[in-house]
């Protein structure tokens, strides 16, 4: 007879440790230092301004768009003077109105919280489209006193100057917007309405020739210019990831 230590099963446990040892606890020391690169990072990141930007709240980056519109608001209403007396129509104020209310929806959707699922494309595209729509028609609610305007007025130099006027006034905007936003889809494009919204409202309140032609060619371009020039451009150029 054999006995227990002769049965095919002895030792098998031993035999199979052998074969195939425990797994050194290396990899757990690797995720600390993997962790600790990251952290490292990330510390790093937020030193920048973006990057402090963008690690604050849905409510803090809020409040920081707010406060510097709201500057913007003021420094432009107050130090610049306004269209005269005849001017301030009901359609004028409906315009500014509308510019302030969707420049307050674009900033919104820029600065949406993150863990929440992303907007239908449609309603991004929707509100630009929306956006270029307003700055459109508030360009054929000229003031009566618009209708003498000279021809030169509709275009040339007055309509040049105009454009490059607002397109100085919407980089602000589009420059802060972009600080803010943490990858949103189409945000760049959002960015750029907004720009053109902002500068839209500070031309229609303070521009002396409000004539439908100059407006279409001097203001309204401006929020096309952006959109195109600079929303859909930056949108398309390869992104470094934040």
């Amino acid at each position: 007879m054999t006995s227990g230590n002769d049965s095919p099963g002895a030792g098998l446990g031993e035999r199979l440790l052998e074969l195939d040892p425990p797994e050194p606890a290396e990899p757990a020391e690797g995720l600390a230092r993997m962790f600790g690169e990251v952290k490292s990072r990330c510390e790093a990141s937020d030193r920048t301004i973006p990057g402090f930007l963008r690690s604050r709240s849905t409510v803090a980056r809020r409040a920081i768009v707010l406060a510097v519109f709201a500057l913007l608001l003021f420094v432009g209403w107050f130090v610049f003077p306004l269209v005269g007396d005849h001017a301030r129509t009901a359609p004028w104020m409906a315009s500014l109105v509308t510019f302030c209310v969707l420049l307050l929806l674009a900033m919104l959707m820029v600065t949406r919280p993150v863990h929440l699922p992303e907007l239908p494309r449609w309603q991004i595209i929707g509100l630009v489209s929306v956006a270029i729509g307003a700055t459109i028609v508030a360009a054929f609610w000229p003031i009566p006193a618009a209708q003498a305007a000279t021809p030169e007025h509709a275009g040339g130099v007055m309509a040049g100057v105009c454009m490059g006027v607002g397109l100085l006034l919407g980089v602000p905007v589009y420059a802060l917007l972009r600080l803010l936003d943490r990858g949103h889809a189409l945000g760049s494009v959002v960015a750029a309405a907004a720009a053109g919204l902002g500068a839209n409202f500070v031309l229609k309140a303070h521009c002396p020739i409000p004539g439908t032609s100059h407006e279409l060619l001097g203001h309204a371009s401006v929020a096309l210019v952006f959109v195109l020039g600079l929303g859909l451009v930056h949108h398309w150029l390869p992104q470094k990831p934040r």
